[in-house]
């Protein structure tokens, strides 16, 4: 009899164990269901992130593509006025005086041997 009550009391033991292991699974289960959330948001949050991070690299880059663009319409402008001086000069030159400051403007063109306004000359040719 005290081999059966040994055998009875092992088995309520394992029993007892059984029990705590099984109640440690489900531990360990509902932690490994929240860190596998906590994975999941992490990654929501990375992809967001790297959406905003493109966005705003995009917005960057086109900030400096219009820098840019301002830059070499600043330096054409430029270039255009050295050139316009610089024939004015020559015309000073070959055709013995300065003009009068207003006989140029930039708003008129030579067009059938007249000097007419840019609008009119492009009126005309449609």
């Amino acid at each position: 009899m005290a081999e059966k009550e040994k055998d009875q009391q092992e088995a309520v033991e394992v029993e007892r164990r059984l029990g705590e292991v099984k109640a440690e699974m489900g531990r360990v289960a509902t932690e490994n269901i929240q860190l596998k959330r906590m994975v999941e948001e992490r990654d929501e949050k990375l992809s967001s992130s790297a959406t905003e991070l493109a966005t705003l690299q995009a917005a960057r880059d086109e900030a400096e593509a219009e820098a840019e663009l301002d830059r070499n319409f600043d330096q054409t402008e430029e270039l255009m006025k050295h050139s316009l001086l610089c024939a004015v000069r020559q015309a000073h030159v070959l055709y013995g005086g300065p003009p009068t400051s207003s006989a140029f403007d930039l708003d008129h063109e030579v067009y059938q041997d007249r000097i007419m306004p840019i609008a009119e000359i492009k009126a005309l040719a449609r």
